[in-house]
């Protein structure tokens, strides 16, 4: 566990009031915990950086901003002390305690990292899922997902580095909107006719029919309107979108309203995506989504040329954290990461593929092959063998060679 903040100027710190030492939010007792006398209590209310009371609205639950009012009314920083580390390899800014040291990025495990001035000016979280596993829980998830994988190296798991697993609170921008789609598409109707073909059997040309299927097009339109509430867009810069994208199991009914104590003894990695550019984001899987539900309305057997026209209203946001394991690791001097859902216990990540036991597995399927065709050969060529024995005739060889000729696809 990583230490809890020392006291800092100008923001909450948190002391046991027992023994007077550092705490830190505990993820099985979810409360803050003392490190040093275990004794437990529950988050202090907020305070904001520099003192003062929070702005209207923050203190009564996670609440929805206008789009167009985000940068305007959005409350800025952290309301606590921490340290910022930028990685020069990844480009991800990672929030440390006051008094914690690192020498490796938290996404990439680059040693690369240099310290840089916390920027004032972001966007501080509307609310946050708390950490609900433990750090040996993810560790566990962590070596049953490396012990699920096949084709990897075998020193992969003394590589992974386990040690290197942190909790780490991760920037998301929630959307809500209502959507009104219109939609045009060709929609076909499956029916069959009967046609004839040639085929050729014992040497013969005959005739036979089948069935064919064809598509009747009409002309199809339509609209509906839908909400889309709390569509998620990761903000990091450290985590690549492809995983970040996999992790689906966040349920944002459990977010609760920021509290700066929710960060001690835990890494906030600080966005990297703003606001402006996060929106396009969403609008693209929300488009995506509404081509889908479309799809549906359009009817009949099948469709094509569906195209479809969104409008958006009542667009707004939320700034949340969500907790992630990370465990970056280096095999070969390549980055690897796995994530582990700090609330799911969700398993997302890229390993290395051993490319040894892939021959390996090649040889075998091509040695079952080989070893398939041959007692094929074998069991054909003593029946052409039996055919051929006792004086046939020249039609019935030529028979027999044609008949062997086309099982193996001469002919």
């Amino acid at each position: 566990m990583q230490n809890p903040p020392a006291a800092q100027p100008g923001g909450q710190n948190f002391k046991c009031p027992q023994c007077g030492g550092g705490m830190f939010f505990d993820a099985a007792s979810q409360a803050l915990k003392c490190q040093y006398c275990n004794h437990t209590m529950q988050q202090p209310a907020i305070q904001m950086q520099g003192g003062g009371a929070p702005p209207p609205g923050l203190a009564v639950g996670p609440r929805e901003i206008p789009l167009s009012e985000g940068l305007a009314r959005a409350p800025k920083g952290l309301g606590t002390q921490m340290q910022s580390i930028q990685c020069k390899d990844c480009g991800a800014t990672v929030n440390l305690a006051p008094n914690e040291q690192t020498v490796a990025c938290t996404y990439c495990a680059s040693h690369t990292v240099i310290a840089v001035a916390s920027d004032p000016n972001l966007i501080m979280p509307e609310s946050l899922v708390p950490f609900q596993i433990t750090k040996e829980q993810a560790k566990a998830k962590f070596k049953e997902w490396l012990g699920g994988l096949w084709f990897r190296p075998n020193n992969l798991k003394k590589a992974s580095e386990l040690d290197q697993m942190h909790g780490v609170y991760v920037p998301y921008w929630t959307f809500d909107s209502h959507v009104y789609s219109q939609w045009q598409a060709d929609r076909g109707w499956y029916y069959y006719e009967t046609e004839s073909y040639e085929a050729i059997e014992n040497g013969q040309t005959v005739w036979r029919t089948r069935e064919v299927q064809r598509v009747r097009w009409e002309p199809a339109w339509g609209t509906r309107q839908d909400f889309y509430d709390d569509v998620l867009v990761c903000g990091s810069k450290g985590l690549p979108t492809g995983l970040a994208d996999q992790m689906t199991s966040f349920n944002t009914q459990s977010l609760v309203l920021y509290n700066p104590s929710y960060l001690a003894g835990w890494r906030a990695e600080s966005y990297a995506v703003d606001l402006q550019a996060a929106w396009p984001f969403a609008q693209q899987k929300i488009d995506s989504q509404q081509v889908s539900k479309c799809a549906g309305d359009i009817g009949g057997d099948t469709h094509q040329n569906l195209h479809v026209q969104n409008q958006y209203t009542g667009q707004t946001f939320k700034h949340v954290l969500l907790p992630v394991f990370v465990a970056a690791y280096r095999y070969q001097n390549k980055p690897y990461q796995l994530l582990v859902n700090g609330q799911t216990g969700e398993v997302v990540g890229k390993a290395p593929y051993s490319v040894w036991k892939i021959l390996a597995l090649i040889l075998v399927i091509v040695g079952i092959a080989v070893a398939g065709y041959l007692i094929w050969a074998s069991q054909n060529g003593d029946s052409s063998r039996r055919m051929l024995r006792g004086g046939d005739s020249p039609a019935a060889i030529e028979a027999v060679v044609r008949g062997a000729d086309e099982s193996a696809g001469y002919v």
